[in-house]
């Protein structure tokens, strides 16, 4: 965590997006009834899957956040890739409803050309949708929460399905009719893949995929800084939300006594939680080998 104020920043930001998501649902749906756009109204849907993802993150937040137990010895992180894989459930029957609508209104040739106040309404969207997605990323990254990421690229397809419904409200001003239809189209498309993309994200978490392997080499690094580990055999991580743990297997000197490799384990355990945010939990393995061997002598 880069500041002390990340943490704070993290507890705001969910609850800060389900009261944002919830108040702009409203706004997007009113304005784009009141002035016959089409494609604020699939926006003004989208944001009500977001409010809703929003309450998941919150929840999933709170339990999250639950101290470890002799039941759950590894934590409750877990919680969150299960709320981002609910979100993105919710967000991809959005996603259907607002296509669905779209080609029925394409096909049906409607030709309702929006009041200006929509492309008013729309801007205003944008520029909230996008202040709420780079809120939400900087404490999603400095926290490393996986539910703070998902809530974060809500946020990133509220502001491109905006920008859709922007170019599409321009359309119609300029002949275009249906543009503002076809931009009701292109969000609902925005919208699949976003779904798409937190689903298999939440999918990774539960099935244990390992941190990236820029901090995989991180760690190796870390451990071959100290004195007598003679390599690095394997590095095995699992992550449980914003924390992960570790799992280093280790060559020492087979002439290292017990005291020392002991030692050289709990200097690497202190080395990699306090150069890895993410890390919590080092689990540590030593296998002695023939130190002239490994010289090649």
């Amino acid at each position: 965590m880069k500041y002390s104020e990340c943490e704070m920043c993290g507890r705001w930001s969910p609850r800060l997006s389900f009261v944002g998501n919830v108040t702009i649902s409203i706004f997007k749906f009113t304005v784009g009834m009141l002035t016959g756009s089409k494609g604020l109204v699939a926006d003004g849907i989208h944001s009500v899957a977001d409010a809703i993802s929003s309450l998941f993150v919150l929840i999933a937040l709170k339990i999250s956040s639950k101290p470890k137990d002799k039941g759950h010895p590894f934590g409750h992180g877990k919680i969150e890739y299960i709320s981002t894989i609910s979100a993105s459930i919710f967000i991809f029957i959005c996603a259907t409803m607002i296509f669905i609508d779209a080609l029925h209104s394409f096909k049906s040739g409607a030709r309702v050309v929006p009041e200006n106040a929509a492309i008013a309404a729309t801007i205003l969207a944008l520029i909230f949708s996008y202040l709420m997605y780079t809120s939400n990323t900087c404490a999603a990254i400095q926290l490393n929460s996986p539910a703070l990421l998902a809530d974060a690229a809500e946020s990133k397809a509220d502001s491109l399905t905006s920008i859709a419904v922007l170019l599409g409200l321009i359309g119609t001003k300029i002949g275009y009719a249906q543009a503002d239809t076809i931009a009701a189209g292109v969000v609902s498309l925005f919208v699949f893949h976003i779904s798409v993309e937190m689903f298999l994200k939440g999918v990774n978490g539960l099935i244990d995929v390992s941190m990236d392997k820029e901090v995989i080499t991180h760690i190796v690094e870390l451990c071959m800084k100290i004195q007598g580990v003679e390599g690095v055999n394997s590095v095995r991580s699992r992550c449980m939300g914003q924390k992960c743990a570790v799992d280093v297997i280790i060559d020492v000197a087979s002439v290292e006594t017990v005291l020392s490799v002991h030692h050289i384990a709990e200097q690497i355990k202190k080395v990699i939680t306090q150069n890895i945010d993410e890390i919590d939990e080092v689990f540590v393995k030593a296998q002695p080998i023939n130190k002239w061997r490994f010289w090649g002598i």
